[in-house]
């Protein structure tokens, strides 16, 4: 699964960095910039799928940045500002963004407002865009996960190391691997990124079907097992 592209126009250095850190780490690929002539040049050069904007930037406002790019940019954008009269938001609105969020905004809000944006993005040419082990099932065009018949509540990154998992299954994959095609980086030996993301998916699953584990294999990586019922005796 591709990851998804986000311009953040936003001045705020310290807010900036807080918003891009916690979307990277859904995997979200993000860019950063402070004004509106990098941020028309960016949009000009760079396919991005959604866009958060502040509305008091330097030089030029986010609602005149907005008004110029709208006819040329057709994702999805957010206006995240500390301009909170009624008139703003409706400005902000009629200019063709599809929200308008209130300074400050819970990351998880914002990440909750993206996904109702920017859904999982198609993929297309799957031979089978359902995998499925066992009692555990993922649509992979809508990335919609089933386990035992019920839904399952997972971030972009757990989904997309779940897919990984279960298409090697019952094989391991390599940590260096997950770096690179979930974190589009290499592993450098101490990152904790995937322990911590293994971590939490582990537990969702076992709190659904204490069947399922995923193991840490030494010397080899990460592989997703689920035990049958004789194992389990």
């Amino acid at each position: 699964m591709s990851r998804q592209h986000i311009l953040l126009v936003e001045d705020d250095q310290e807010l900036a960095k807080l918003v891009a850190d916690y979307l990277q780490s859904e995997d979200y690929s993000v860019v950063v910039c402070s004004n509106t002539l990098k941020a028309k040049k960016l949009l000009a050069t760079q396919g991005f799928d959604l866009m958060i904007c502040d509305v008091m930037l330097p030089g030029s406002s986010g609602f005149a940045l907005v008004q110029q790019i709208r006819s040329q940019f057709k994702g999805p954008i957010l206006f995240m500002t500390a301009q909170t009269t009624v008139t703003a938001q409706l400005h902000g609105l009629e200019l063709g963004a599809q929200d308008y969020l209130l300074k400050p905004i819970d990351p998880r809000l914002l990440l909750a407002k993206i996904r109702v944006f920017l859904p999982l993005p198609q993929q297309q040419g799957l031979a089978n865009p359902v995998l499925q082990q066992d009692n555990l099932r993922i649509d992979r065009l809508s990335g919609q996960v089933s386990l035992a018949g019920s839904p399952l509540n997972l971030t972009n990154a757990e989904l997309q190391l779940l897919i990984t998992l279960l298409e090697h299954f019952p094989l391991a994959v390599c940590r260096e691997r997950l770096f690179r095609e979930q974190l589009n980086r290499e592993y450098d030996g101490a990152d904790r990124t995937i322990d911590g993301r293994a971590s939490r998916l582990r537990k969702k699953l076992q709190a659904v079907d204490p069947r399922w584990n995923i193991r840490n294999v030494w010397g080899q990586g990460y592989s997703i097992s689920v035990s049958t019922a004789g194992d389990a005796g």
